[in-house]
């Protein structure tokens, strides 16, 4: 097997702010921008104070202040939380191909690293885009088939972390391979609590992230790990094969830049279901009324099939994660938003009695073009026999239908409206556009 860990740390250690193309400074720019915002509106719900709670009030080790608290934790524990606050609203951003979200694995943990270390701006690009690049091609190489039992974003966000905080630790290029190691032989993370709704998809972005600063520190101190962490004979391929497993896309570093064709999203939910939203949208603006229809057929592929095809809403979360309630919701409503999940909307009487006429099944021309496109194809039946249809090749927010800076500009006030004057969010839209003349990044 080819040596893809050596391509990855060869091209993560070398790549500095030179390197890096201007469309894709630009891109993480927004990308900070975005997940700033997701992890400030994030920080005070309740499942965040379950994990900031378990530092009490006097910290550990006095690095820094996570977010929602000026008690002093360690670098690691600021990762654990605030990388679970960058992710619990569901809006950060998302790869199709890669299968994960890798803002919040290669953003929040060059944050904390960068404010400690006063990175410039310049080396924090750098060190961002050294995750997001690496993690991508993981995810890419493992495939749908491990996506059907493992999340993605917990088994290779963890080598996003580790190389964005490596860098920005300034690793020589022994210690990031032994972090590199150390932070793989640590990922995990199973889809099984999606049965029930439970909070660990949050825990495994705050423990990615958290590992990651962890092997980081770890190898400043010469605590070593596998060389050959990724295609060993014991590695991650190995201890997650895969039928879809495809190496070649560790062959184009430096040509070919994933880092910008990721996704924005313009919904609080699971991006699985934007595509539904987007047809329950059109439906909306059709005028279609909720008391017409008499069946709802939602033909998606495999993956969201697995994660969000349920019609069973009790709670915030299942709405959060159902295609056909978001649908229902969309063509309602004509928007979805955060108060779309408020448990008022999700017990409605009219959209559980639409519910019912819900069915959702996987056709076979939208699979075949997954993970390049997630597409989504809605057809009603309405009560006087009529059908009528929509079909969405690209989301909102992927690149083939981007969102517009004016969007990205709204999601973002929206989501600080509360927690920044417009003052402070003027200054974050312009930092954010200029990292590249930051001096320091803890600012």
């Amino acid at each position: 097997m080819r040596e893809v860990t050596k391509a990855c740390l060869d091209f993560a250690h070398e790549l500095d702010f030179e390197s890096v193309p201007p469309e894709t400074c630009a891109k993480v720019g927004q990308y900070v921008f975005d997940l700033v915002c997701c992890a400030a509106a994030g920080s005070p719900l309740k499942d965040i104070d379950r994990i900031r709670g378990l530092f009490g009030d006097e910290g550990t080790n006095g690095e820094i202040a996570p977010l929602g608290s000026t008690v002093l934790v360690s670098a690691q524990d600021a990762g654990l939380i605030n990388g679970a606050a960058g992710h619990i609203l569901e809006m950060d951003d998302s790869d199709r191909t890669g299968l994960s979200h890798p803002g919040v694995m290669s953003i929040m943990p060059a944050l904390i690293v960068g404010t400690l270390q006063h990175s410039s701006g310049r080396d924090f690009i750098a060190a961002v885009v050294a995750g997001y690049e690496v993690m991508l091609r993981i995810g890419t190489a493992l495939g749908l088939n491990h996506y059907d039992v493992w999340h993605t974003t917990s088994t290779t966000g963890p080598f996003a972390s580790v190389l964005a905080a490596g860098k920005l630790f300034g690793l020589t290029r022994e210690e990031l391979a032994h972090a590199f190691g150390n932070a793989g032989t640590l990922v995990c993370g199973l889809w099984e609590f999606n049965k029930t709704r439970a909070m660990s998809k949050i825990l495994h972005v705050g423990i990615g992230i958290s590992h990651g600063i962890l092997a980081a520190k770890l190898a400043r101190r010469g605590f070593t790990g596998a060389d050959a962490i990724l295609e060993g004979t014991q590695g991650v391929f190995k201890g997650f094969p895969s039928t879809d497993l495809d190496l070649s896309v560790f062959d184009d570093f430096g040509r070919f830049w994933r880092t910008n064709g990721v996704t924005f999203k313009p919904f609080p939910c699971c991006r699985h279901t934007h595509g539904g939203i987007d047809c329950g949208l059109a439906f909306a603006k059709d005028g279609i009324a909720p008391e017409s229809i008499a069946a709802v057929k939602i033909e998606t592929y495999r993956a969201a099939y697995q994660v969000v095809a349920s019609t069973h809403c009790e709670t915030s979360k299942d709405g959060k994660f159902s295609l056909p309630y978001t649908v229902l919701r969309a063509l309602i409503d004509s928007k979805i938003n955060e108060e779309s999940f408020a448990l008022e909307k999700i017990h409605d009487p009219t959209i559980s009695a639409l519910l019912e006429k819900v069915t959702v099944e996987v056709a076979p021309d939208i699979q075949s073009v997954h993970p390049h496109h997630e597409q989504c194809r809605v057809t009603l039946t309405l009560k006087d026999g009529k059908t009528v249809s929509h079909f969405v090749a690209d989301a909102l927010g992927e690149p083939e239908n981007p969102m517009s800076e004016a969007d990205l500009r709204a999601k973002g006030f929206d989501l600080l409206k509360d927690l920044a004057s417009p003052a402070e969010f003027e200054k974050l839209v312009e930092m954010t556009s200029h990292l590249e003349t930051i001096g320091d990044i803890g600012e």
